[in-house]
């Protein structure tokens, strides 16, 4: 195993931990994600991989970060879905029919447009679809 696929492997255990506990959506799909979440950064640093200012040390931080990008939309990777997803700024359920009639209980968010399941991302202020791979919609939820 390279130095590279250990300090991947240290930063995706890691990331996997982190899902779990809510600190960060389980729909991250590249290292540059994490940034919308916390400094990903600290990974690096975490898993101990080496930085002098060097041009091999940056190519090592570039391959590092391009593995863990490569492990995290692997096919078939799970995301935050309803039900499943931990993290707290999730939104996945609604109190709006697809009619827009008002329902009694909470039900899982779809896309007005496409159908898929969706929900609400709090700190990025914006509706999302839970699959990282589906192509955006123009109009995924409209707030009530």
């Amino acid at each position: 195993m390279t130095g590279i696929h250990r300090h991947a492997d240290h930063i995706m255990a890691a990331i996997d931990n982190d899902i779990a506990a809510g600190h960060i959506p389980g729909r991250v799909r590249t290292f540059g994600d994490l940034h919308d979440y916390l400094d990903a950064n600290d990974y690096l640093i975490d898993a101990q991989v080496p930085y002098d200012g060097t041009p091999a040390t940056i190519d090592i931080i570039v391959a590092v970060q391009d593995e863990v990008t490569r492990r995290l939309s692997a096919p078939g990777r799970p995301y935050c879905t309803y039900g499943t997803c931990s993290y707290p700024r999730h939104d996945h359920t609604t109190t709006v029919g697809g009619d827009g009639e008002d329902l009694q209980q909470p039900a899982p968010m779809r896309c007005l447009h496409c159908h898929q399941p969706a929900h609400y991302d709090e700190k990025l202020h914006r509706y999302r679809h839970d699959d990282p791979t589906a192509a955006d919609c123009f109009l995924i939820h409209e707030a009530s």
